[in-house]
């Protein structure tokens, strides 16, 4: 059952848009693992690092999306939102990251 507290006040519904983009974005990301393991026969360990890399990232922003979640509908019922950017950054490098590997391992072979 929802904690009574932390019941969302906001009529556009901005935390729960947020969450499912997020949502979105991980499942995204466990996607393109899966891809990754498709490189395997071909490219052995290397295909399987960033796989790794990918996974890792995607339970990193997992576990602080149910954390930015509650301090969000808590910040919207006090009117004060703190902007959070790790998770973005972490993402964002990892993008990065595994679009150089990508493009390494094609340039390669």
């Amino acid at each position: 059952m929802p904690d009574p507290r932390l019941a969302n006040v906001d009529e556009g519904l901005q935390p729960e848009r947020t969450l499912l983009a997020w949502r979105r974005t991980i499942l995204a990301m466990v996607v393109c693992s899966c891809f990754f393991l498709r490189w395997v026969p071909h490219h052995r360990w290397l295909a399987v690092t960033p796989a790794v890399l990918c996974l890792l990232a995607a339970g990193a922003a997992w576990l602080r999306l149910r954390r930015s979640y509650l301090r969000n509908v808590s910040g919207l019922q006090a009117e004060t939102i703190a902007s959070g950017i790790a998770v973005n950054l972490l993402l964002a490098v990892c993008v990065t990251a595994l679009c150089a590997v990508e493009l390494a391992a094609i340039l390669a072979w």
